[in-house]
């Protein structure tokens, strides 16, 4: 009966492990520079340095369990959390939609398609972010015709926020894709403006 009730509330056989995950949130210093500054399990509280890496340790080690190490960024003053690391290949939808309206059209520079694919600029499997810097919307002609050889693709943000992306293709040519700007007036931001929106955005991970 026991087993029943366990197959019924999780929905797995009784004679499978129900896989749980625990996050640990440490510091690069703690996990690999020996300091002793606590860590955090989120929803429990601090623990101590020595036994967050030992956590950490047996779950690397242990063949029976899966750890993954995903960066968090800190604002260097107020020590907040703004951005985090994705390990997901895929985008999430809210930011593929931020993305498509970012975009409008297909970023390569000599197309203007429908938006039909959210392509990462560097691979994915190359070590590119799954973040709105590195993601680009396309056509699905443009994204396939950028897999083959000789395609370089590479994505920076202007200091006003601007997006732009220069495409190099197999025969060397270079091309510049710039987002279009959102509907409305412009004016020039003030100085506390455009640095307030470089710590918002410092670093590109989210």
């Amino acid at each position: 009966m026991a087993d029943t009730l366990v197959e019924r509330v999780t929905g797995r056989p009784a004679e499978v492990p129900v896989p749980i995950a625990v996050e640990v949130v440490i510091t690069d210093d703690t996990l690999l520079g020996g300091d002793t500054t606590p860590a955090r399990v989120p929803g429990y509280g601090p623990i101590p340095a020595a036994i967050a890496c030992q956590l950490v340790d047996r779950a690397a080690t242990d063949d029976r369990s899966t750890a993954t190490l995903r960066r968090l960024y800190r604002h260097p003053d107020s020590g907040a959390l703004i951005a985090m690391e994705s390990r997901a290949r895929a985008f999430p939808k809210g930011l593929a939609r931020f993305i498509a309206v970012r975009d409008d059209t297909c970023r390569t520079p000599y197309c203007d398609a429908p938006i039909r694919h959210t392509d990462h600029s560097v691979d994915h499997a190359a070590g590119g972010a799954t973040t709105a810097l590195n993601g680009r919307g396309t056509c699905a002609a443009c994204n396939y015709a950028k897999q083959a050889p000789g395609w370089r693709i590479s994505n920076h943000r202007d200091r006003d926020g601007t997006h732009r992306s220069d495409v190099t293709t197999p025969t060397g040519a270079r091309h510049h894709s710039t987002a279009p700007p959102l509907p409305g007036p412009r004016r020039r931001p003030s100085d506390v403006e455009i640095a307030f929106a470089d710590h918002l955005a410092w670093p590109d991970a989210a």
